[in-house]
């Protein structure tokens, strides 16, 4: 309703402040029946629309969410030399946990960060959320197949990221 007078004021004001600009220029302005030109009238008028608050989308919505607690953190850093031990011994048939990305997710939060009653869940086919079911905290780690590829080649994790 106050925007509404608002716009309507501005309306009239407007009016006035265009007969007064027409005017030839040695007639005084004219007033709105007090002692205040029709002049001052926009001045106020235009202060009096724009104390209307914006609610346009982009500062109708105050975000007060805190934001996310990223903290990265390194994978298992195994070299070239390493991961090829580590799959021959998976070959021989030492560590078949090793073939599954979601068991080995497990395996390394469990070992990094204690952490013993987890959910795994696949994000894409090098991703994995793990979640501490004690906490809820999150991590999500990156995995890649260093040796060989396939049903066969061992997952490691390369580096994580905690976001809960």
């Amino acid at each position: 309703m106050r925007f509404r007078a608002s716009k309507t004021i501005a309306a009239v004001a407007l009016s006035l402040g265009l007969a007064t600009s027409c005017s030839d220029g040695d007639t005084p302005a004219p007033t709105t029946g007090g002692s205040v030109p029709a002049s001052a009238l926009v001045t106020a008028t235009t202060v009096e629309s724009t104390s209307v608050p914006d609610t346009s989308p982009a500062t109708a919505y105050e975000d007060t969410t805190p934001p996310p607690t990223e903290a990265s953190f390194p994978g298992e850093n195994l070299t070239p030399e390493e991961a090829g031990e580590l799959q021959r011994a998976v070959d021989e048939g030492s560590q078949p946990w090793r073939l599954d990305p979601s068991l080995v997710a497990q395996a390394f939060v469990a070992d990094r960060f204690g952490w013993s009653d987890t959910e795994a869940r696949m994000a894409d086919p090098h991703t994995v959320e793990v979640t501490d079911r004690a906490d809820g905290s999150i991590v999500v780690l990156q995995l890649r197949q260093p040796v060989r590829e396939g049903a066969d080649g061992i997952w490691v994790v390369t580096d994580g990221v905690r976001i809960g």
